[in-house]
């Protein structure tokens, strides 16, 4: 959908976005975002890290590649403070809850301008590299935002409640499709699985909290029922492999379960995702999932348990179905019915293309550009 341009009486908005990892889920939102503001007319620029891997699709806004958190990059800094004096951002919006550390320092360098407003979006509070100090670092970092984005009301739930912080001014935002613009710039690479196979997909990075074990119990128990079933697991593994490989052998599965356990590249990655008939995510733990309006945007359905905030996402029986967490028979029991009733498909078809308008990304910039001029126009 284009952009509209804003009226000469809405003056453009000045924004730096930061994201300090330069590879996955939380610099592909501040991606999209960025390029959509751009759009609209307001000068938009990128902070994030050096090797940032959608630097090809910065056309609409500026990235600057100057965070390494290995070793200092003199020269990088110096471009970035230039930028800075050019850019003046009345609006600093920070991106990702990984690092509050970093984002807490970074706050202290990048504000001392004191017209310069702050607003934050988490997207992930319970990190895979959390440490002792990150709550205290990120309670100090919500406290000092102007607003906050969360994406999801378990989101804004958990820091009410766990954290006792009650952030004066937010709103919630589901996250939008992270892979739009993968449909629309590059052409897809298909996955080498035999064509007279159903695949299943769980994409998204390999961690404890995933829920893979389960996964793999469901699918052996899935075989039985589906003997044309096939899984790929795809994602950068966090964790040993080792119990996975040794499971799928366990059960036979070596040639009906691909396990990549590496990024891959957006080429294959759309090709997986249009090969999918159904995309899994069985979560034990976790935050939120940037999976399931990917899965939406190419119009899969999606199951998945009943954590991360995917309740508030998939509608049960609509756009995909519900199981509880941690629970093989219930996921080979869903993952049967998306492959053995067409007719639940094909029920479906209509609310996958609601679901794939609504997690396009005009709402979500209208809201976040709306919020912007209050706060300003509040400063004034």
């Amino acid at each position: 959908m284009n952009e509209q341009a804003p009226s000469i009486a809405m003056d453009p908005i000045r924004v730096l976005l930061v994201s300090p990892a330069p590879r996955a889920g939380t610099v592909q939102y501040a991606h999209n975002l960025a390029s959509h503001l751009g759009r609209r007319g307001h000068r938009v620029s990128l902070l994030t890290g050096v090797g940032y891997e959608l630097s090809a699709y910065a056309r609409e806004y500026t990235a600057i590649e100057a965070i390494d958190r290995f070793r200092p990059r003199p020269a990088r800094l110096w471009q970035l403070w230039r930028h800075l004096r050019a850019l003046r951002p009345q609006i600093i919006h920070y991106q990702g809850g990984q690092h509050p550390d970093m984002l807490l320092l970074l706050d202290t360098l990048l504000r001392r301008r004191r017209e310069t407003l702050a607003v934050y979006t988490p997207q992930e509070l319970h990190s895979n590299t959390r440490r002792a100090h990150h709550d205290a670092a990120a309670r100090r970092l919500l406290a000092r935002m102007r607003h906050v984005f969360y994406n999801s009301e378990d989101n804004r739930a958990f820091v009410d409640e766990s954290w006792e912080l009650d952030v004066e001014h937010s709103s919630v935002i589901p996250v939008p499709d992270l892979m739009e613009f993968v449909r629309s710039d590059l052409r897809a690479e298909a996955p080498s699985i035999p064509g007279d196979r159903r695949l299943l997909l769980c994409f998204g990075l390999i961690e404890p909290r995933k829920g893979i074990g389960t996964l793999l119990e469901a699918f052996a128990l899935l075989r039985r029922r589906c003997p044309d079933a096939h899984l790929a697991v795809v994602g950068k593994a966090l964790m040993d492999t080792a119990p996975l490989h040794a499971a799928i052998e366990h059960h036979g599965m070596a040639s009906h379960v691909d396990l990549v356990p590496h990024y891959v590249s957006f080429e294959r990655m759309a090709g997986y995702f249009e090969r999918a008939e159904c995309v899994v995510l069985p979560y034990e733990s976790g935050w939120n999932s940037g999976v399931i309006p990917v899965a939406h945007g190419y119009r899969q359905p999606v199951v998945a348990t009943t954590v991360a905030g995917a309740g508030e996402v998939v509608r049960d029986g609509e756009t995909g179905l519900l199981v509880p967490p941690a629970n093989p028979q219930a996921l080979a029991a869903a993952l049967q019915r998306m492959l053995a009733e067409p007719a639940l498909r094909e029920a479906m078809r209509p609310h996958l293309e609601q679901a794939a308008h609504d997690c396009a990304w005009q709402r979500a910039v209208d809201i976040t550009e709306s919020v912007y001029r209050q706060i300003l126009a509040a400063r004034r």
